[in-house]
């Protein structure tokens, strides 16, 4: 009798580690999932803003400012109205953000001449949320 009591206590200890360590492999798991996902989040962010990091600076010519508004156009199509990027222009800081005025915007851009270009991000995504373009003098 005293055996068998023996056996089952060895039984509940054996059952307890294995019952201890499943549940530290599903806690170590379940970290490293959210780790990952945080690290894919990092990736979204760097692709989405170096499609308009590229445009970036204190002579950009007014082609290259063209294609940006025909980015941030096809970008605000295809995104969520809070992640929408908003186009502020000129001296008067006019903001722009629907199809149509950034078309607009997109005509008045003179080819030949040059403009400096800044970037704005939202701190709560850190994505692009704002391009200013100043005519350079």
């Amino acid at each position: 009798m005293e055996n068998a009591s023996k056996a089952l206590i060895i039984a509940g200890a054996i059952l307890l580690s294995i019952l201890i360590i499943g549940l530290g492999m599903m806690v170590f798991n379940n970290a490293k999932n959210a780790l990952d996902d945080a690290s894919l989040d990092r990736e979204k962010i760097s692709t989405f803003n170096s499609t308009f990091e590229n445009y970036v600076g204190e002579n950009v010519r007014g082609t290259n400012v063209r294609t940006l508004c025909s980015s941030v156009q096809s970008s605000n199509a295809t995104e969520e109205e809070e992640n929408q990027i908003k186009i502020t222009y000129g001296s008067n800081f006019k903001e722009v953000t629907s199809q149509s005025e950034i078309m607009s915007l997109r005509s008045a851009i003179k080819t030949g001449k040059v403009y400096k270009v800044e970037l704005k991000y939202s701190t709560v995504t850190k994505l692009v949320n704002e391009v200013i373009i100043t005519d350079v003098q």
